[in-house]
């Protein structure tokens, strides 16, 4: 384990149209290949604005409604990704 991380709860039945940073912890993210197909499947999805993907050096960090959480999920799912953890990181002005 590395540090302590502050996050902030997730709210199911939020409805809003507010969009918060998730962050989604990829396994083989380093690799080149899932890295690739990663990038690929955000890039032609409709869920995922290009503009709204960062991908970090454990994941991927995607400026979305928390009602698409689930939909991100299952598309991962279906790409067989390994998924390890989804939170929302910590913004204090928020």
């Amino acid at each position: 384990m590395k540090g302590t991380l502050l996050i902030s709860q997730l709210d199911s039945l939020e409805n809003s149209n507010k969009k918060r940073r998730v962050f989604f912890n990829i396994g083989d993210i380093k690799s080149a290949e899932v890295s690739n197909r990663l990038i690929n499947l955000l890039h032609d999805c409709d869920i995922v604005d290009i503009n709204d993907i960062v991908l970090k050096y454990n994941g991927i960090e995607l400026n979305i409604t928390i009602q698409q959480i689930p939909s991100v999920l299952k598309m991962l799912c279906k790409k067989n990704f390994c998924i390890y953890e989804v939170y929302q990181p910590y913004n204090p002005e928020e």
